[in-house]
């Protein structure tokens, strides 16, 4: 199965010493399964620091959720800081609504220093 037929995709990118992790689509049990080996292997190039996007996820359930959560024990097991950025009114609230959004740093964008062009590792669509 290819990126464009998925309903997800990742797309990563290193800007200085930070792994930045843009989620795509729809996040579930699926996503979860197919996407967590890569963002572990993301994980492990970054100790330091690791930043999630999820502002193009369009959908997001407790599989999407379980994805974040490895995400967030892979960082913190390798002593690194983990920041999400917002994503949709929708994703957003679905956060709150089990009480993730305080187990996360939540950013409402990407911070300056990240924005700019940074060197990409392997930044077309991909699912493993």
């Amino acid at each position: 199965m290819s990126a464009d037929e998925c309903g997800f995709w990742l797309r990563p990118r290193t800007v200085g010493g930070t792994v930045i992790i843009e989620l795509h689509g729809e996040l579930d049990m699926l996503a979860h399964r197919e996407l967590g080996p890569r963002a572990h292997a993301l994980v492990h190039l970054s100790p330091a620091d690791v930043v999630v996007d999820l502002r193009a996820v369009t959908f997001l359930d407790a599989g999407g959720i379980r994805l974040l959560l490895a995400i967030r024990d892979h960082v913190a097991h390798r002593g690194g800081v983990l920041r999400l950025i917002r994503g949709t009114p929708r994703v957003s609230h679905i956060l709150r609504l089990v009480h993730l959004d305080t187990a996360f740093t939540v950013l409402d964008a990407l911070p300056r220093a990240l924005s700019e062009d940074g060197a990409l590792d392997g930044g077309s669509r991909a699912t493993t």
